[in-house]
């Protein structure tokens, strides 16, 4: 690989052909679509280096730099002759959003996190900010663009959902699910082990047919037990908050740790999805 990083990421020469590199290629595809999502070139980079994708070998740390290089290379949608791996309309797309964003302030850590987690309560789409005036920024879903009743700016988004975070710290009970469903086995179920009992009690088995029996209504019993993960999750966050003291400015370490979305509806109201699913609000 290190011979051949003269050339662009996502490219090598094979047989003496300048050809696409596959497993490169799917990287670079994913890093245009998480930039198109709003993820930063810094958390990016992060991404491919947790991940030990290699740059070159014996090479895996990423920097924002070289993410920033690459998507403003226009060799990946067939410039110079190379072969096309970026469709044209994409690399446009990302190259207005880069535009966009030069002409504002780099987004701080926080905002950056924030951004990473935000949906629209209406569609799921991803929230956006824009920063495009200079007098003010605001944040809005990418599928309506600016059709946002109520503008967001950074520091409501910021003071929400600190605020929530501390009613969650001053009440961690918030977190708590209902009880799971435990398993209630179906008519089948009972039919099955009853046949089973039966088959046992003769005097000459059918081994493969009672192993059939036994395998069938394991995988019935199987069905019906209950999602232990959300129950996992939730005493992890209980554990978190319950020794959490209160918040005096948005903490980027609690938010990455304890939530999953930023749920935000177009008049500003603001709900946080936390890891184990649960959807809490200021109320």
């Amino acid at each position: 690989m290190k011979k051949n990083r003269y050339l662009p990421f996502g490219y090598h020469i094979q047989n003496g052909v300048l050809c696409i590199h596959e497993a490169e290629a799917a990287v670079v595809r994913q890093v245009f679509e998480d930039y198109q999502t709003g993820m930063s070139y810094r958390r990016i980079a992060e991404r491919l280096t947790a991940k030990g994708i290699p740059y070159m070998e014996n090479r895996t740390d990423w920097n924002k730099h070289m993410v920033k290089r690459m998507l403003e290379n226009l060799r990946y949608c067939g410039g110079d002759d190379f072969p096309t791996m970026i469709p044209t309309d994409m690399f446009r797309a990302v190259a207005a959003l880069i535009g966009q964003k030069s002409q504002g302030a780099p987004l701080s850590e926080e905002l950056d996190s924030i951004r990473s987690k935000a949906v629209c309560g209406a569609c799921g789409a991803k929230y956006k900010r824009d920063g495009r005036s200079k007098k003010y920024e605001a944040w809005c879903c990418s599928a309506e663009g600016r059709i946002t009743p109520k503008r967001i700016t950074d520091q409501a988004l910021l003071e929400s959902v600190t605020e929530i975070l501390n009613v969650i710290i001053s009440n961690p009970s918030l977190l708590e699910l209902p009880s799971p469903h435990r398993e209630h086995y179906s008519l089948d179920v009972a039919r099955t082990e009853n046949q089973i009992n039966r088959e046992l009690e003769k005097s000459e088995v059918d081994s493969d047919y009672v192993k059939m029996l036994i395998f069938g209504c394991a995988a019935a019993k199987y069905e019906a037990c209950a999602d232990t993960e959300p129950e996992y999750l939730t005493r992890q966050l209980l554990a978190i908050f319950e020794k959490q003291p209160p918040l005096e400015a948005f903490s980027t370490p609690l938010f990455e740790n304890t939530v999953k979305q930023v749920v935000i509806d177009s008049d500003g109201s603001l709900w946080l999805r936390m890891i184990n699913g649960k959807l809490i609000g200021k109320e």
